[in-house]
């Protein structure tokens, strides 16, 4: 919110930080707002604040720069610079805090951690909302139906109308979300396999949603039964898969008049 306020009140000046600065409050785009505010108003000097990957935009900068907030305009832009200045301080106490209070568990943390996708922020969060034991779940099955991320099924006569997962826990939803993405990123992990396998009938979105569902199961019997996340790889193709593969690449040979049988009588044999 208060970063939608930032841009409406830079619009009112012409400004445009925020089509070439992707965070405005990040180092960069920060710096810049607390010149803005301070009424300096040259483009090349605000630009000159630009670190890392945002220097190489400097003609953009001095173009989206180039303008000129009225005095009532930067009052208000310094209100706002120091409603976010308390707020980070504020989260920044909270989180020290958090810390403190979980130094008993920091083997559960560490655990948590070995997941694709869990860092050490998300583990304080999902331990603070379910316990260091999932004792209140008795089933992996009921923590994914209360978080949501567990698919429904809505059918009729055989049809399926939706597969919405059910509303529950809106933080933790968000969080095991924001998990699943990371874990879909990383590189020869069991969830990044099964994103890959799952995209291509239900396409990303169903794909992470169902990467969310067991990871969320993986959750609870790591805290309910106390046990070490195992990281396994892939999973071998069995020979199901293996045939429906075989048989989609034949007919994409037959659709491109290719011969799949006289192609392998031609290919050298290897030793």
């Amino acid at each position: 919110m208060v970063c939608n306020q930032v841009e409406g009140l830079l619009e009112q000046g012409g400004i445009k930080l925020t089509a070439v600065a992707s965070d405005p409050f990040g180092v960069s785009g920060w710096a810049m707002l607390q010149l803005i505010a301070q009424g300096e108003t040259d483009a090349t000097v605000l630009a000159h604040e630009a670190r890392g990957a945002l220097r190489k935009k400097e003609a953009q900068l001095k173009q989206a720069l180039a303008g000129r907030l009225d005095p009532a305009y930067r009052v208000l832009l310094k209100q706002n610079l120091e409603q976010v200045a308390l707020m980070r301080r504020q989260i920044g106490e909270i989180n020290d805090t958090l810390a403190l209070t979980m130094q008993e568990h920091t083997a559960t943390l560490v655990r948590l951690t070995k997941i694709p996708g869990v860092d050490l922020a998300a583990a304080q969060e999902l331990l603070a909302e379910i316990g260091p034991s999932a004792a209140t779940f008795a089933a992996p099955e009921q923590f994914a139906s209360w978080i949501g991320v567990c698919p429904g099924s809505q059918e009729s006569a055989g049809v399926c109308y939706s597969r919405r997962s059910a509303k529950g826990n809106r933080y933790l939803r968000r969080l095991l979300c924001q998990i699943a993405w990371a874990a879909v990123h990383t590189k020869d992990t069991f969830f990044a396999a099964l994103f890959a396998r799952l995209k291509p009938r239900i396409e990303a979105k169903g794909a992470v949603w169902a990467v969310a569902h067991r990871i969320a199961k993986v959750i609870w019997l790591l805290l309910h039964e106390g046990i070490e996340y195992q990281e396994k790889g892939p999973a071998p193709a069995n020979r199901r898969t293996l045939v429906r593969k075989f048989r989609r690449l034949m007919q994409e040979f037959a659709r491109a008049g290719l011969d799949a049988k006289s192609l392998l009588q031609e290919a050298p044999a290897t030793t």
